[in-house]
């Protein structure tokens, strides 16, 4: 009998009685607060890109690159960008070289090639490889130890980048994406590189480079977004022997990056880091 129900049984059962499932809820209630959550929305509000930040291929994490590509499934970007530094080079380095990692370059190439070959079978639209500075050592090796192979041997030929429709940037250049200018680097490494560039050309960026993670954001005097950020890295910390472990350990961070390409050409930015060897991207956890 209700009478004989104590304040705390009444109470359960009132709970009870509002709560829903997932089944319960309309789908109306997260498209129109989360357009990303349904496909024809999302189509049409916006486009969505994924950052991949310095991966340093073969020295790169090999748990952070299988959550990469899960998350790159569930994400299904329309535009996938590398932010430069994929392929390490290491084998071609003015840096001294241990013993212990010496490479051929043909190895490092062929590691490289199978990682992009991940990328490109999973069918996205537009793919943009952005130059750093660890592919820029080929160049700068080829012109001064091999002058002769200039113009025959570089990286978007030992990738075959044209012919699984790559687009190519330079190092030391930059691609539009939108409004955001996209670059290796813009001269800086410090912790507050992408905030200096942005302020510098008056323009939102985002960078790779310096293996870290942060976001500066800003309204121009008549309401202009601009936000900037850097992604950190996918490289495998231990494998790095130009930087010192404990500054290397504590300042550098695992993640990548998304971004919603609205209309008006301005892009929405978000840092994704691995934590824990997970990753939350849009509400879900993949591992």
């Amino acid at each position: 009998m209700v009478d004989n129900l104590s304040k705390t049984q009444m109470y359960a059962r009132l709970m009870a009685s509002r709560s829903l499932s997932h089944g319960d809820i309309p789908t109306h209630t997260f498209t129109d607060c989360y357009p990303w959550r349904g496909e024809t929305m999302a189509s049409k509000a916006f486009k969505k890109v994924l950052f991949i930040p310095d991966v340093h291929v073969p020295y790169n994490d090999a748990r952070a690159w299988k959550l990469l590509i899960k998350s790159i499934k569930r994400f299904q970007p329309d535009i996938l960008v590398i932010l430069g530094d994929f392929a390490d080079c290491f084998s071609v380095s003015k840096h001294d070289k241990s013993p212990d990692r010496k490479t051929l370059l043909h190895q490092e190439i062929d590691s490289v090639r199978d990682h992009l070959e991940q990328l490109e079978g999973l069918e996205i639209k537009r793919k943009i490889y952005v130059a750093g500075n660890h592919e820029y050592r080929l160049e700068r090796y080829i012109t001064q130890k091999a002058p002769e192979l200039f113009g025959l041997v570089d990286i978007p030929t030992l990738l075959h980048l044209h012919d699984n429709k790559w687009e190519y940037v330079e190092y030391k250049n930059h691609i539009s994406i939108g409004n955001l200018a996209v670059s290796h680097d813009y001269g800086s490494a410090g912790q507050t590189a992408h905030r200096t560039a942005s302020q510098r050309f008056g323009v939102p960026v985002v960078i790779g480079h310096t293996h870290r993670a942060a976001s500066f954001t800003r309204r121009t005097f008549n309401g202009k977004h601009i936000q900037s950020a850097m992604f950190g890295w996918l490289g495998d910390v231990t494998e790095i022997d130009y930087m010192h472990q404990a500054a290397a350990k504590t300042d550098w961070c695992l993640g990548f990056g998304i971004g919603y390409l609205l209309k008006s050409g301005e892009v929405v930015l978000h840092h994704i880091p691995i934590v824990n060897n997970c990753v939350i991207l849009e509400g879900e956890i993949i591992k």
